[in-house]
């Protein structure tokens, strides 16, 4: 094997994906209710722009272990959730997404509820497997 680091062997293409590396597929929290995930947090956001307002936000990989999908770059704006994941830069988190706790004239936020063993396998074999 070649110590260049610019060789590259032609043989290994089919190994890269030639989808053009645009923009990742978005998927909103809402869209994974009830859904086993490993959320990987690469990085605290302090006071973005919105439409809304100014918001904190996590930008995070979502790996969905129910669906079977890799979600990367996702900015993450939910406040529980962001509270909950900007100390956890770089690390996995697992849970199970779903509503938490209505309080007065506010909607429930989503939260990450515990994950049960079975879930906690799957999602090991499925990380494994990336």
């Amino acid at each position: 094997m070649s110590t260049n680091l610019f060789a590259v062997d032609t043989a290994s293409f089919e190994a890269f994906d030639s989808s053009g590396g645009g923009a990742s597929e978005k998927v909103k929290i809402s869209d994974l209710e009830g859904h086993t995930v490993v959320i990987v947090p690469a990085e605290y956001v302090a006071s973005i722009e919105t439409v809304h307002g100014n918001s904190d936000a996590v930008n995070a990989t979502i790996h969905d272990i129910d669906g079977g999908k890799t979600y990367e770059s996702q900015l993450i704006f939910n406040r529980v959730l962001v509270n909950g994941l900007k100390d956890k830069i770089g690390s996995r988190v697992l849970g199970v997404v779903g509503k938490g706790t209505q309080k007065a004239g506010k909607s429930a936020p989503w939260v990450l509820h515990v994950a049960s063993e079975d879930q906690t396998k799957a999602a090991a074999e499925y990380l494994g497997s990336l």
